[in-house]
C-alpha cells in the first residue's frame, strides 16, 4: 500500500509540491506566526498564489529537506502598503504581526466541490498523529483498525488487559498492556506507519513482550 504521509510536530501544518488540477483545487495562503495563524487569500492555482507572495517585502524562499520554506519578517513591511493583484487591493502592515518574529507562509490546498468529479477529494487529511494522501484514508484506517484488534484478541487471550493511549500526542495512540490485577502498564508500540508494515503480528506481540518480562 503506498501511502503518502507527513509528520506532523507542532501545529498540524504540512508542505506540499502541487499541481493544478484544471479547477478542481484551491490553494489557501495561510500566514502563521508564533501559535496565531491567519487564512489570508485563495487562489486557483500554486503558481498564482507564488507570484503574490513575491511581492511582500522581504519574501524568501528556501529549501530544507526537500521542502520547500517559504517566509517574510515584519521589520520588512512598512506602517502600510498595498499589494494590487489581478485588480484586487491586499492590505498589509507591519502592524498586523509581532516585530521580530519570521511570518511564515504556509499553502494549504482544498477541493473546490462547485467542480462536478465523481472522485475522492484531492488532498490530505489527519489521522490521529499524521496525514494521509485522501485516496488512502480509508485502506489506513480500515488496516490499522483490523491491527489493533488482532493484537488485542492476541494479547486478552494470554491474560492480558489491553488500552489504547496518547490520543492527540504528538507520536499519536500507542497500545498498552498490563496481566490482570496489575498496575503497571506496558507500552507495546505506537499505531503509527510502520505500524501498518507489521507483518507476523502474533509473532511481533510474543517477541515484544517476552522483552518486558
Amino acid at each position: 500500500m503506498d501511502i503518502k504521509i507527513i509528520r506532523i510536530k507542532g501545529k498540524s501544518w504540512y508542505l506540499m509540491k502541487c499541481l493544478r488540477y484544471g479547477g478542481l483545487l484551491m490553494y489557501i495562503l495561510e500566514l502563521y506566526q508564533n501559535n496565531y495563524a491567519k487564512d489570508l487569500v485563495a487562489f486557483d492555482s500554486l503558481e498564482e498564489g507564488k507570484d503574490f507572495v513575491s511581492k511582500i517585502p522581504g519574501y524568501t524562499i528556501e529549501n530544507e529537506e526537500n521542502f520547500e520554506y517559504e517566509y517574510f519578517n515584519p521589520k520588512n513591511i512598512p506602517d502600510y502598503m498595498e499589494i494590487i493583484y489581478n485588480e484586487n487591493i491586499v492590505p498589509l502592515s507591519k502592524f498586523m504581526f509581532e516585530s521580530e518574529e519570521n511570518v511564515e507562509i504556509i499553502w494549504k490546498e482544498i477541493s473546490n466541490l462547485s467542480v462536478t468529479k465523481d472522485k475522492i477529494i484531492e488532498g490530505y487529511s489527519k489521522i490521529d498523529a499524521y496525514v494521509v494522501n485522501n485516496e488512502e484514508v480509508k485502506v489506513y484506517i480500515e488496516e490499522r483498525e483490523t491491527k489493533y484488534n488482532i493484537i488485542k484478541d492476541l494479547l486478552e487471550s494470554d491474560g492480558y488487559e489491553v488500552d489504547r493511549s496518547f490520543y492527540g500526542s504528538e507520536d499519536g495512540e500507542a497500545i498498552l498492556y498490563r496481566k490482570k490485577e496489575s498496575r503497571d502498564w506496558h507500552f507495546l508500540c505506537h499505531m503509527d506507519p510502520s505500524f501498518l508494515e507489521i507483518k507476523d503480528l502474533k509473532k511481533y506481540v510474543k517477541e515484544t513482550v517476552e522483552e518486558l518480562e
